[in-house]
């Protein structure tokens, strides 16, 4: 069975961070103690993790998080971490002449809503492909196999004919277990190493 559309994941695929954030959270609480700093990871993972798959709620848990830590203060400090993001030219770039020659290319990534904001928006993701699937819109995150059942239906596609490439073993093995074809790729890899990947497929451009 041919491919019919193409899924990117983000994260690791066509964009990184330009900050790590944990630096950056670092900076923000004036500590390189690691045992702090890990606390305050955990912290702010327990709120972010539940709102990969709600469109609701994450900054409220963030402020929450921050009170907790004496930065009440500092929302719109942290939400600017989460969304400076810098994006793999190149691979943006290939995946534009991918659409170009026909082959639809949707995104597939799981973040919080107001990243996804930022991104579908701000970086005008909604104009550089065809549909955008964030977990949290979804109503499931990867790796779970629902996250991929629910694209297939929107979709209105067959699992073999839709392909996924994602930088993260663990998601690729799940969307297989969905049925969609999948293959582990990373973006700093640069966009040469992507058109091999798609031509293993079978799609040339």
């Amino acid at each position: 069975m041919s491919i019919e559309a193409v899924l990117f994941d983000a994260d690791g695929v066509v964009q990184r961070p330009s900050v790590w954030w944990r630096q950056a959270f670092a900076r923000l609480l004036g500590t390189t103690d690691a045992v702090r700093l890990d606390a305050f990871v955990r912290d702010f993972d327990s709120a972010e993790r539940p709102a990969l798959s709600v469109s609701t709620g994450f900054e409220d848990a963030l402020a929450s998080v921050l009170e907790r830590w004496n930065r009440a203060g500092q929302l719109h400090e942290v939400l600017q971490i989460l969304t400076t993001i810098e994006i793999y030219d190149d691979v943006l770039d290939a995946v534009q002449a991918l659409r170009h020659s026909g082959m639809p290319c949707h995104l597939a990534t799981n973040q919080q809503a107001h990243r996804a904001r930022h991104m579908s928006e701000v970086m005008a993701y909604r104009e550089l492909f065809d549909r955008e699937f964030y977990s949290c819109h979804v109503g499931a995150a990867k790796p779970e196999v629902a996250y991929f059942s629910t694209i297939l239906r929107e979709l209105d596609l067959p699992g073999r004919s839709v392909l996924f490439l994602d930088d993260r073993e663990e998601n690729v093995a799940a969307a297989n277990h969905a049925g969609l074809r999948a293959a582990v790729y990373d973006g700093s890899d640069g966009a040469t190493a992507l058109r091999r990947v798609l031509l293993d497929f079978g799609l040339k451009f």
